[in-house]
């Protein structure tokens, strides 16, 4: 669940942040503005009121649904799939949807900073050069602007790769049984707080340590020479 959550999160982010570095770097005034809005509303408020805001819009529209004499959405549905030992578990509800959509949300805000960053390191002349050649906006933007900034974007946006799997832990909070959630349950059961939160630790190094080696080997695969 948890790695389903950040993977999740971390490539709609992705999209998105590369959708709002254009539109706040190359956008007009209307775009640039509406891009610039939404970045620092969701880089400036907490994380953990933005997926209690969102999961709890459903049952606020049930009830206003509800109170106008219709019928309300249904919101109990769930998936399941068997585990490893054949056991029914559920790997999707609308809580987990509205979390993961707003991780991935609350990341774009964050990617695009790391994209836009890149994006203003490309020289003007680059610029000059490619309207001297004929060339639109859009053509410099998928030609030249997006093969380079996302290059060198990659050493700042590993940060985001990094710190993101430590950031699905939120989701305890609305129900979501991710890693840290099962954690708090077993630690009810056995009340060996300590052994439980320390392998929870050290499951969670290992991961971002493999995370940091497989984003560092890619950006040795990818990275402009020279630079």
């Amino acid at each position: 669940m948890s790695m389903g959550l950040y993977i999740f999160a971390l490539f709609f982010g992705l999209g998105l942040g590369i959708i709002l570095a254009i539109g706040r770097h190359y956008g007009g005034p209307v775009t640039s503005r509406i891009s610039t809005a939404y970045i620092e509303f969701m880089r400036g408020t907490p994380l953990l009121a933005q997926i209690l805001a969102v999961v709890f819009i459903p049952k606020v529209l049930n009830a206003w649904l509800v109170a106008q004499g219709m019928a309300p959405l249904d919101i109990s549905w769930r998936i399941l799939w068997p585990d490893i030992a054949g056991v029914p578990r559920t790997i999707l509800t609308t809580q987990i949807v509205l979390c993961a959509l707003t991780l991935g949300l609350n990341s774009g805000a964050y990617q695009a900073e790391f994209f836009r960053g890149s994006m203003s390191s490309i020289s003007a002349g680059q610029t000059l050069a490619a309207q001297s050649i004929g060339m639109t906006k859009r053509q410099e933007i998928r030609y030249i602007a997006l093969p380079q900034s996302l290059r060198r974007a990659i050493p700042a946006w590993s940060n985001e790769a990094v710190y993101l799997p430590k950031y699905t832990t939120v989701a305890y909070m609305v129900g979501v049984p991710e890693l840290f959630s099962m954690a708090k349950l077993v630690v009810s059961r056995t009340f060996e707080a300590l052994a439980v939160y320390a392998l929870i630790a050290v499951v969670f190094l290992i991961l971002i340590t493999f995370i940091t080696w497989l984003v560092n080997w890619f950006y040795e695969k990818v990275k402009i020479p020279g630079m």
